[in-house]
């Protein structure tokens, strides 16, 4: 219970630094990009949702909550010809614990190399970038309602021949609730009703570290995010309700909105918001839909296939699909 509080503490201290830091170019792209199909679809706003691997590996302090071990793969078809993907496993411990293991990479596909000189870049040849990511995480119940963890990860990036490498750490928490205990307390509702039938709350906060090695001789920040959100679920597991802030180093509080709807068994339906993506417009027909996410799962048994559809205006149709195993 010690050692968990202390992780609160901590995710409270780095929290309150990020939300003053000054405006700075960060590196480490990649490790902003979503990646898998659940919170894709959901516009990112599952920083307190419980139960899913691939939610868990942005807030380690939700492993506890994940139902047995699992292992997961995910694959996605992104803008301009890149391809990435990525593949979780997550192993109880006692019932009150939880690991999980992650690789993840980023392939560019082949780029055309242009210059000043040669701008049409004819003779230059190509080239590529590349990127992966090795990350462990760990969570802890330290009672029924309150749970947190703590992540690492190791980051390398390559192109052309230069190379950079990083190491980052993820903290995060989880607090249950009781709705109709929220709604009296907070709201004045009046008692005897029911209200829902759970209610959480998660906190945060990704990509605290250093450049090891940089490209050339600068080394880029980490592209820190602190993230803060709820979960609500008005009837059981019918209806599932997301609202997450997110807030990076230098930038405004972006919000994220999501729901999921199980009305059908074995099938999931899923809409979200992602604000952090609303700036990206470009006079296209597009560019309404900024920031939206729509997708689907379908669950047998021990196994879920889960897609995602993330349009970015004139740039691609970004789509997302993952296979996952309990066992």
């Amino acid at each position: 219970m010690k050692r968990l509080s202390l992780i609160a503490a901590a995710i409270l201290i780095v929290a309150g630094s990020a939300s003053v830091a000054p405006g700075q170019e960060t590196g480490y792209s990649f490790l902003r990009v979503p990646l898998r199909a659940v919170p894709a679809s959901l516009g990112e706003s599952t920083v307190a949702m419980a139960g899913d691997i691939t939610g868990a590996m942005g807030n380690p302090g939700a492993l506890p909550f994940c139902p047995g071990r699992e292992l997961s793969g995910g694959f996605v078809r992104y803008i301009a010809g890149i391809q990435m993907g990525n593949i979780a496993y997550v192993h109880p411990r006692g019932g009150n614990a939880a690991l999980a293991l992650s690789l993840s990479y980023l392939n560019s596909g082949d780029i055309k190399q242009t210059s000043l000189a040669d701008p049409t870049g004819e003779g230059l040849g190509y080239f590529g970038y590349s990127s992966t990511v090795l990350q462990a995480g760990y969570g802890r119940r330290a009672t029924d309602r309150f749970s947190a963890g703590a992540g690492v990860k190791l980051i390398y990036e390559r192109t052309l021949d230069y190379s950079s490498s990083g190491g980052a750490m993820d903290l995060g928490c989880l607090y249950r609730m009781d709705p109709s205990w929220v709604a009296r307390k907070l709201f004045k509702a009046p008692g005897g009703r029911n209200y829902g039938t759970s209610l959480t709350a998660g906190l945060a906060v990704n990509n605290i570290g250093a450049a090891f090695q940089p490209f050339i001789e600068t080394r880029e920040r980490m592209p820190l995010i602190v993230r803060a959100g709820l979960e609500y679920r008005p009837f059981a597991d019918k209806l599932l309700l997301l609202v997450t802030g997110n807030k990076s180093a230098g930038e405004p509080v972006k919000a994220n909105l999501g729901a999921e709807f199980n009305f059908v068994q074995y099938l999931a339906l899923r809409a979200g918001y992602n604000g952090s993506l609303r700036g990206i417009q470009n006079g296209s027909e597009m560019d309404d839909f900024a920031g939206l996410g729509l997708g689907f799962g379908v669950r047998y048994d021990r196994y879920r296939v889960d897609c995602a559809y993330t349009p970015y205006p004139g740039l691609g149709h970004p789509l997302r699909v993952d296979v996952s195993a309990g066992f």
